[in-house]
Formats: structure tokens, C-alpha cells, sequence
């Protein structure tokens, strides 16, 4: 199906990261090199892979040989490149990944990452199905990917389609012309890498057809690589990097869909991968500015894009965390990030310090509570983020307060005896947060609290206790005179 025989344009055209140590980029020069398609149907721009400032080298490669604008000379990408690359492929001016793609001539675009290489029919199948079904883009297995998207080959693939907004890299056969015709670019001010999962959202939500291909191994990644970040050929992105990335492709969702099912598919995609770290320990090793910028942006894209719908879908520790930015609470973030960093699980957790019978007048009490959570400022969290269970609604007055340490919150409860009725009653303390819920824990081997009071003129004793499970039970028993055994009848 290649047209570039007889129209003299290439079918593809590779941008590939030449960033990375020489084995990897020879890996993937000697891919492109071997492919089915042919030289005659291939350009390739190498590009530097780092941020558009880094001024990466830009190369192109048509029928077998090399098309530049100048002469080799940057040394950088001398050193990268084997001597038998060298004779194949010559250096020429710097480039961005935009102005690769501004300077591409082929029919489609791939992007290719350094160390990563292709079967050696990948082209050529991927132009043959975009060019029979008439796809605008065109999805490739890579060996080992046991994703649901690609569990068949599927055409004419809906935005819906399980596992789909998870593979938003660029590798991935793009149609130029759509790219051309609506001016699709990466952001010059974000490292490549992130750059291209909104270009990636851009062209799907513009495409006319969609196609997914797992009938063969297409790309083969490198060990350091993974589906949406190129952490083989870039350098780790600073968290702000990360933020400007993800605030681009959100921005593009928020575009091209309304709120519903499927904008919030690709909302809990980002919410649950890329600000999971933006939320987590990094957020710990930065200056306190840069700290409060993420902060900021952190809080603009909870605004604007997390409905509760996305949001009771994501792990609990990240819920938590993110429900600290919602309330605008940094140093309650912090504190939870820490918290999580040195005890490997979220905060989770609530512990219930003391129960006992407070007298509150003649002959009556008050079973008073007192419980602890590292959760700071937990009543801005939620609307009564604490609850009795077990007990008729209203039945215990709760107080939230910062514990006297300055750690997590203070949680006092005050339930009268009256509210229990003469039996027993198993009760517990929840709390509530967004779909996040547990239940305070009592300690093992709690001593039993009593104490005597009135209900009108008669006299009762009260009994609190652990319930042996995670509970606590109190028990209301009536106080009279014990009978008598009755005398045997004189004989």
C-alpha cells in the first residue's frame, strides 16, 4: 500500500529521541533501517527528547539518505551515535519535537522513544490499516502489553473503549494531515514526554477513526520505558514539569467533551497517575515557593476537573490527599504526605483513647468518648466526618478539636445514658470521608467502666466495655432487691 514510490513522499515519518546512551539509539537507528516498509517510504527526525529549550538535534532521513539545511557539527550527537550510524544518518540544524513535526513530510507520524525498536513489519502494517479502514489514528501493541485495550484488534474504536485513556503516548501512527490541517504541536514549555499525551488526547478527540492493533508485537520498549512517560531517554520531570503536563492534557478533555462518563474516564486516568506523585513524596523535597505553586495548580485542577464521581473511584490515600487540596488545606496535605511516607500506609486510622460515665447530676451520667486521629483538620474535611453507629440518630453530641500535640484531631463524643435502652447495645465510632471510611479501634483489653444512676425513681447500673471486635457495648441492667429462695413448708 506504500504511496511514496510513486508520489516521492514518505509513508512515515519517525520522530525519534536521540537522547540516551549509543546501544539504544543503534537499537532503534538499525529498526527503522530494517522495516518491511522500506527506506523510500521512511523519514526519520532525531530530536533531542529533552525539554523544547535543550535545543535537541533535529535530522532528517528520506530515501536512504540524510536531508538537512547545514553540515554536521554538534558533537553531542556524534558521541551518541555509533560509527556505522554515522555512515547512515549526518547530523543537521536543532530542532524541538514541534519543529520536527512542523518539518515533516510523511503521510503519517510516529514518535519513538531511544532504546525502543520496532518489528520489523510495524510499519507496514500500521500504514496498511490506516490506510484501509481510513483511520486518523492507529494504536500498536508493544510486546508484553496485557492491557484491555489491546486484548483484540478493534476499528472504528469509540473514546470509550476499556483501557484506552491509559495509552496516551506517541507511539502511536498519527495521520499528518489532521495534524497539519488543525495545527497540533507540542508544547514548546513542557518536556517532550508529557508534551505528548495531550497532542496524543488532541488528535483522538479530532480523529475521524480510530484503530487498535494487537494481532503482533509492533514496538518493543526499553526496560526503563514505560506507556506514558519516557523516563528511558529524560530526565526525571520536575514536579512542576509534571503539573504544566498534566494541566495541558486536562485542559484538552475538558475541550473536547462534556461532563459525564466519558470525560471522567480520562480524569480518573490523570487523578489517579499523574497526581498521585504530584500529591506524594515529591511534594516533600521542594522548596516551600515551588511547594506552594503546586499547590496552587493542584488546587485549580481539583476545581476544575474532579467530580465526586472520579474521586470516590481513586485509592484511598490518594482520595485523602486529594480531598486536603478541595479544602485548601496545604499544611494538612503535608502532614498526611508525612505521615504516609513514614508509616507506608495512608492515615487511615482512628484510636479511642478513653470511655467512661461522667456524672451530670443527681443520679445521672454521661458516657463520654474520647478517641484520636492523625487526620488533621478533619471536620473541614467533611460535613460530620465522625458518627456514632449503633445508636439512634443524634444520640451523642461530637466535638472536633486539634489534639494538644499539634498532631491529627482530637475527637470527643458525649452520649447520655438515657439514650441506651435497658439491654445492650453495640455501638462504634466511624468516620466518613468521601467513600473513605473506618472505624475507630478499641484497645485490646480495655477495662470495663461502671457506674449506678436513676431512670425516674429506679435505680440502674451502667456497664461500658469492649465488644471484643472492634466495638464497644454498653449494658443497662435494673438494680432491685434479689429474692429470697422461698423456706420448705414445715412437716
Amino acid at each position: 500500500m506504500s504511496a511514496s514510490g510513486t508520489t516521492g513522499t514518505p509513508d512515515v515519518t519517525v520522530v525519534l529521541s536521540a537522547r540516551g546512551p549509543e546501544p539504544r539509539l543503534t537499537r532503534s537507528l538499525d529498526s527503522l533501517a530494517g522495516q518491511t516498509l522500506g527506506l523510500d517510504g521512511i523519514e526519520v527526525l532525531l530530536v533531542g527528547g529533552g525539554p523544547a529549550g535543550d535545543s535537541p538535534v533535529g535530522d532528517s532521513l528520506a530515501g536512504g539518505g540524510l536531508v538537512g539545511d547545514g553540515p554536521a557539527g554538534d558533537e553531542a550527537f556524534r558521541d551518541a551515535c555509533a560509527a556505522e550510524q554515522l555512515e547512515r544518518f549526518s547530523a543537521s540544524r536543532p530542532a524541538t519535537v514541534g519543529a520536527a513535526v512542523a518539518r515533516a513530510r510523511g503521510r503519517y507520524l510516529l514518535f519513538l522513544r531511544s532504546g525502543d525498536f520496532l518489528g520489523r513489519e510495524a510499519l507496514t502494517r500500521l500504514v496498511d490499516a490506516a490506510d484501509i479502514r481510513g483511520s486518523d489514528v492507529v494504536y500498536a501493541k508493544t510486546a508484553g502489553a496485557t492491557g484491555a485495550l489491546f486484548a483484540r484488534t478493534g476499528h472504528r474504536v469509540p473514546h470509550d473503549a476499556p483501557g484506552l485513556p491509559w495509552e496516551l503516548s506517541g507511539t502511536k501512527l498519527f495521520r499528518r494531515e489532521p495534524v497539519e490541517r488543525h495545527g497540533l504541536r507540542f508544547a514548546d514549555e513542557i518536556p517532550a514526554a508529557l508534551a505528548a499525551q495531550a497532542f496524543t488526547l488532541e488528535a483522538l478527540f479530532r480523529a475521524r477513526g480510530i484503530s487498535v492493533l494487537a494481532d503482533y508485537d509492533y514496538c518493543f520498549a526499553s526496560r526503563a520505558s514505560n506507556t506514558d512517560t519516557d523516563t528511558d531517554t529524560d530526565p526525571a520531570p520536575g514536579i512542576e514539569d509534571l503539573l504544566r503536563g498534566t494541566a495541558a492534557a486536562m485542559a484538552v478533555t475538558a475541550r473536547f467533551t462534556e461532563p459525564g462518563r466519558l470525560r471522567d474516564g480520562f480524569h480518573h486516568r490523570h487523578f489517579a497517575r499523574e497526581l498521585d506523585p504530584l500529591t506524594g513524596p515529591a511534594l516533600l523535597d521542594v522548596a516551600e515557593p515551588v511547594r506552594r505553586r503546586v499547590f496552587a495548580g493542584l488546587r485549580r485542577l481539583v476545581t476544575d476537573h474532579l467530580s465526586d464521581a472520579v474521586l470516590t473511584r481513586l485509592p484511598p490515600g490518594l482520595r485523602l490527599r486529594l480531598s486536603y487540596v478541595r479544602a485548601g488545606d496545604l499544611p494538612g496535605l503535608v502532614s498526611v504526605v508525612r505521615y504516609e511516607a513514614g508509616h507506608g500506609v495512608p492515615p487511615l486510622r482512628t484510636d479511642l483513647v478513653s470511655a467512661g460515665w461522667r456524672r451530670t447530676g443527681p443520679a445521672r451520667h454521661t458516657l463520654v468518648l474520647t478517641a484520636r486521629s492523625p487526620l488533621p483538620g478533619l471536620g473541614a474535611l467533611a460535613e460530620a466526618p465522625v458518627r456514632l453507629t449503633g445508636t439512634r440518630p443524634g444520640a451523642g453530641r461530637i466535638v472536633l478539636r486539634p489534639a494538644p500535640d499539634g498532631c491529627g484531631t482530637e475527637i470527643e463524643v458525649r452520649i447520655p445514658a438515657d439514650a441506651f435502652p435497658p439491654g445492650r447495645t453495640r455501638f462504634g465510632l466511624r468516620t466518613a470521608l468521601l467513600g473513605t471510611e473506618h472505624q475507630a479501634t478499641v484497645p485490646a483489653g480495655a477495662p470495663p467502666r461502671r457506674a449506678h444512676g436513676l431512670r425516674g425513681l429506679r435505680p440502674y447500673r451502667l456497664h461500658v466495655a469492649a465488644d471484643g471486635t472492634r466495638g464497644l457495648v454498653v449494658a443497662v441492667a435494673p438494680l432491685g432487691r434479689r429474692q429470697q429462695p422461698r423456706s420448705a413448708p414445715a412437716t
